[in-house]
């Protein structure tokens, strides 16, 4: 038996290329997936490097030189729909220089398209599907006990000669408390190197975690292909776990909570809370929401538990857009959320989106009269991507005009365009949300007292604003 000596990457996509004319205020917060996998790798008894080439700018050139001074038998990458050009391109490079390093492709994208990725990039060895970390292992054990190329583990799409061949479907986790901790110490410069958005942060330094997996919501613009429909989380133990560890060993102050169903089990965030309370960590933490899981008795234990700032999905405010697209709320909802979140001392950002199928000018304008008066203190307007592995991908051509470069679908440029539409209306419409909102002098007031509270994000909430105007301003936000 050897050890397998394993390179995790993130591809190497610009901040430009993510974020567009907003990269100089862009978050650059790592990918918690990539350090549970690293985690897991060490438990396994591989020599384990991360490679941040997202979050640290890194262009292909370096990314490509970092991963080979390592002189890995394994580089696994994970990667994003945006990512995947870079992420083959990435791979092609290290075996011209390294035939024998195993490549191994992971994430969203090879998740919802494992068949059609691997053939479009041979140099992608193998695909992980789904979730990882016990996939990565059966990897590195097959690896270790001189197996090339692993094929048929579960979990997994591989090359079998000239053919491409899917194994079984492994079973997903079912007790998250099963994993060790994320390997954080393998980030060089982690936690003072990175950071993320300005307005999504109170104290400094701060980290970026995931506590569930799993969605039950029927949204059709999102993917599940990674973690399916069922919601698993860590306990509130573990979770609290996870922040003593940050806090503790890391000086980590401030932690974003990321993942989309945080609230689904009122049960384990009051536990949650309670354990944060009773370890008095004197952490300040955000989270994402959904409007219709949250009470007033709920959030304030989350105020008094050190969360500061909830983000809502409002997509819309047409509701028969919000119907058809299954979000199974209503603005009465929201807005209720909205006003005990005021209430309880909790700042909020909206997530808008426009380009739904059946958009039109007569809806976008409902959206622009809703954010001169919504209580919200930020919001964010994307364009509608339909992303591999969601509803809405599958039917997409039926519903307007798709632009199917993977390389531009960073929510930023309009690459779905529904019939009725047409790309300047939409980016005229999503300009006028965002001008509508941000000309409110109570946000420009609360943004304004939040920077002056916290002077060290002043350079970037300075460059967040010209990066704003020159959106406003009719400039292109994304190249």
């Amino acid at each position: 038996m050897t050890t397998p000596r394993l390179v995790l990457a993130t591809a190497p996509v610009s901040l430009e290329e993510r974020y567009g004319a907003y990269s100089a205020a862009a978050n650059t917060q790592p990918s918690f997936g990539l350090l549970s996998l690293a985690s897991t790798a060490l438990k396994q008894g591989a020599d384990v490097r991360v490679l941040e080439a997202a979050a640290c700018n890194l262009g292909l050139p370096q990314t490509i030189e970092e991963a080979l001074s390592f002189s890995p038998d394994i580089l696994g990458i994970s990667s994003t729909t945006l990512g995947i050009m870079a992420s083959a391109d990435l791979a092609k490079a290290v075996k011209l220089r390294s035939p024998g390093t195993l490549i191994l492709i992971g994430g969203c994208h090879v998740s919802a398209l494992p068949e059609e990725t691997m053939r479009e990039f041979p140099s992608f060895d193998i695909a992980a599907l789904g979730e990882g970390e016990q996939t990565l292992a059966e990897i590195i054990s097959a690896v270790a006990s001189g197996t090339a190329a692993p094929k048929g583990i579960p979990g997994t799409c591989f090359r079998d000669g000239d053919k491409v061949t899917r194994a079984p479907a492994r079973d997903p986790i079912h007790n998250l408390d099963d994993l060790p901790l994320p390997a954080w110490s393998l980030l060089d410069g982690f936690p003072a190197q990175f950071r993320p958005s300005p307005a999504r942060i109170m104290h400094w330094p701060c980290a970026s975690i995931v506590m569930t997996r799993g969605c039950p919501n029927a949204c059709t613009f999102c993917d599940r292909s990674v973690f399916g429909r069922n919601c698993r989380s860590y306990s509130p133990r573990y979770a609290a776990d996870l922040c003593e560890d940050l806090c503790r060993k890391h000086g980590v102050r401030e932690i974003l909570i990321e993942d989309d169903t945080f609230i689904i089990s009122r049960k384990n965030v009051a536990g949650f809370c309670e354990e944060l309370i009773k370890r008095k960590l004197n952490l300040s933490w955000s989270c994402l929401g959904r409007a219709d899981r949250v009470d007033l008795e709920l959030l304030q234990l989350m105020r008094k538990a050190g969360c500061w700032h909830i983000s809502f999905g409002v997509e819309s405010a047409d509701e028969s857009i919000l119907k058809a697209v299954n979000k199974n709320l209503d603005l009465d909802q929201i807005m209720s959320a909205l006003q005990m979140c005021r209430a309880a001392g909790i700042r909020t950002k909206g997530f808008f989106m426009v380009g739904f199928p059946n958009e039109s000018e007569k809806s976008i304008a409902a959206s622009e009269a809703l954010v001169r008066t919504i209580p919200l203190d930020d919001i964010s307007v994307m364009h509608l991507t339909p992303f591999p592995g969601s509803e809405l991908y599958d039917k997409v051509d039926t519903l307007g005009t798709f632009n199917k470069d993977w390389r531009t679908m960073n929510a930023l440029n309009p690459v779905f365009i529904p019939h009725g539409m047409t790309i300047p209306a939409l980016e005229q419409g999503r300009n006028r949300i965002l001008k509508a909102f941000f000309s409110r002098p109570d946000v420009m007031f609360r943004h304004a007292t939040h920077a002056i509270r916290n002077p060290r994000l002043i350079p970037y909430y300075a460059s967040g604003v010209l990066s704003l105007l020159s959106v406003l301003r009719g400039k292109k936000h994304a190249s």
